[in-house]
């Protein structure tokens, strides 16, 4: 390690990390923890929406008539988008924790 690393760790250790590495580590998990709550909260307005789990949407798709066609199917692909979002971001969780 050469000296300017040395003191950019004592820095980090002045802050109460280990390393900065873990400096990096709780601020990732920051990150993506914000990321799974936004992500959370639009999968929840479609929930709120159409007052049914993708799932059941997906099942549901043609009786739904209080919305039209174009709007389900926008609402369809975004909802879809989040749930694969959803699912990378807690993976990415569940890694930073092993």
């Amino acid at each position: 390690m050469t000296v300017q690393q040395t003191s950019v760790e004592n820095i980090f250790h002045e802050m109460g990390y280990t390393s900065s590495t873990d400096y990096a580590i709780k601020k990732v998990r920051e990150e993506l923890l914000y990321e799974l709550k936004v992500c959370m909260e639009r999968i929840e307005k479609f929930e709120e929406k159409y007052g049914v789990s993708y799932d059941e949407f997906s099942k549901r798709f043609s009786e739904l008539t209080q919305f039209g066609l174009f709007e389900r199917e926008d609402d369809s692909m975004d909802w879809r988008a989040e749930l694969t979002v959803l699912r990378g971001v807690e993976k990415r969780l569940t890694l930073l924790v092993k």
